[in-house]
């Protein structure tokens, strides 16, 4: 298998959940208090390690894609995270955040870096599912250390009707014309937070009361939106 990033030898897995999400969300977690993944043919099957293969995407990337040159993504979105986890928690009517806060006399750079952590996950996402999205463009991105004009984030509360700790992502949903996608989303939840990962060709395409962003725009403040149940 090769790495669907830059063509080497595939010999890692991305987690589906980032590593420190989980430890952030559910602590530590071992075969004597497991941690339960739902999967869409079984549910509640334990997990007694976050290093599990069970807690990462099937399709994988080389070593150095997922270390080297995706470390600063995975830091970038590590310190957003819990920004966003303490500042919901403190306040779940919170409806603007300051990105200078988090990220002091670089928010531009590591927004890109952020971006480019989903621009990660999407292309696993889309690699282990066989989502008719060319993946070159997500290649290139990270590669190049550059956005993918097609990507957008909406960033919001997740409404937890079961008021449970839960983490995790949905299936990426799509709209075709002539049998490629225009347009896709799925969602990326850890506790309080939730992202919507975007796919558009033309950005008309993503509802206006999302607050999508891209690295492109000018403004260093997110608008969250109230994600419904």
């Amino acid at each position: 298998m090769k790495c669907w990033i830059c063509g080497a030898p595939a010999t890692t897995g991305e987690h589906l959940i980032k590593a420190s999400d989980l430890r952030s969300l559910f602590g530590s977690c071992s075969q004597v208090a497991p941690l339960y993944f739902h999967a869409p043919h079984k549910r509640n099957i334990p997990v007694g390690s976050i290093k599990a293969d069970r807690l990462k995407f099937k399709g994988r990337i080389c070593h150095r894609c997922n270390t080297a040159v995706t470390s600063p993504h995975d830091k970038a979105w590590e310190k957003l995270s819990s920004y966003l986890q303490k500042k919901i928690a403190r306040d779940s009517k919170t409806a603007i955040v300051d990105l200078s806060k988090p990220f002091p006399g670089a928010t531009k750079q590591q927004l890109l870096n952020v971006h480019l952590y989903f621009v990660k996950l999407f292309g696993c996402h889309i690699t282990e599912h066989a989502i008719p999205i060319d993946i070159e463009p997500f290649s290139k991105a990270i590669m190049t250390n550059s956005a993918h004009s097609n990507v957008y984030l909406a960033f919001g509360n997740s409404v937890n009707v079961t008021n449970r700790k839960i983490a995790g992502l949905t299936p990426i949903q799509a709209i075709e014309q002539n049998g490629s996608p225009v347009f896709a989303a799925w969602f990326y939840i850890v506790g309080n937070v939730a992202i919507e990962i975007l796919f558009a060709i033309d950005h008309r395409l993503i509802p206006g009361n999302l607050n999508a962003i891209h690295p492109s725009d000018p403004s260093k403040t997110l608008r969250l939106t109230k994600f419904k149940a």
